[in-house]
């Protein structure tokens, strides 16, 4: 809208269609600012890279499933201390979770896909066993089950978070799947079974899943902070797996 320039007093400036515009075009940078200076989000943003779409995810979730799955009931009748442990421990079981969250578009696919990994992880090495002759008890497929539900999605959510989180997250998907490793280090192989170099080799592995997926957008310091919860965290649910499975099995 324009003013009628003869209508105005002296101190109240004309209101033109060009200063209309200078207000119209100041809106981009505003937004932006508010993005750089505070951290708002404001609309969607474009990640750089290849990123699955929701079912071409859940494929890969079930290829990857499969693989492990049956991969996992193959190499347990031929491995030993420590690299037995790889195939027979919840951290190693859970990566692949974290693998396939990193392709999703979204958290909630990642979720999803995260959940389906694991499911079809132990669906795969259960069939596998069968075939193979080897009976596996149902107690213990109904637990292992339910570690899916939970650690599925969480762990599906923190490859997501790992590529894609900005701001306080940033480093928590990277810290969470860290601390499987070293939490299963600490107190399943170290503390109760006392496998000491099935403990290191664990150990190892969580640290260098720091030292090289850190690199990603610099996240060493922000995944530093976050150990400072996620591993704390991991110890008291090894604490409590451990409770439960030597009190049902």
């Amino acid at each position: 809208m324009t003013a009628d320039a003869s209508m105005t007093t002296p101190d109240e400036p004309t209101l033109t269609a060009a200063s209309e515009d200078t207000l119209g075009a100041s809106r981009p940078i505003q937004a932006l600012l508010a993005r750089r200076v505070i951290g708002l989000r404001l609309g969607p943003r474009q990640e750089p890279g290849w990123h699955a779409g929701f079912g071409t995810l859940l494929a890969l979730a079930v290829l990857v499933g499969v693989v492990v799955g049956v991969a996992t009931d193959l190499l347990q009748a031929h491995l030993n201390a420590p690299w037995l442990g790889l195939v027979n421990a919840a951290s190693p079981w859970l990566a692949p979770a974290f693998a396939v969250g990193v392709a999703a578009r979204r958290y909630w696919h990642a979720a999803v896909a995260g959940l389906v990994t694991c499911v079809v992880q132990l669906l795969a090495y259960d069939m596998t066993a069968h075939l193979r002759g080897v009976a596996v008890s149902s107690g213990i497929t109904a637990f292992w089950a339910l570690c899916g539900v939970i650690g599925g999605p969480t762990f599906g959510v923190a490859g997501r978070l790992w590529r894609a989180a900005r701001g306080p997250l940033r480093g928590l998907g990277l810290a969470l799947l860290a601390s499987a490793f070293l939490g299963e280090a600490a107190i399943a192989y170290a503390l109760f079974l006392h496998y000491y170099s099935s403990a290191a080799l664990f150990a190892a592995i969580g640290l260098a899943l720091i030292a090289t997926l850190g690199a990603r957008g610099r996240q060493h310091v922000r995944t530093g902070a976050w150990l400072l919860v996620t591993l704390p965290a991991a110890v008291v649910g090894e604490l409590l797996l451990h409770l439960v499975y030597s009190q049902t099995f």
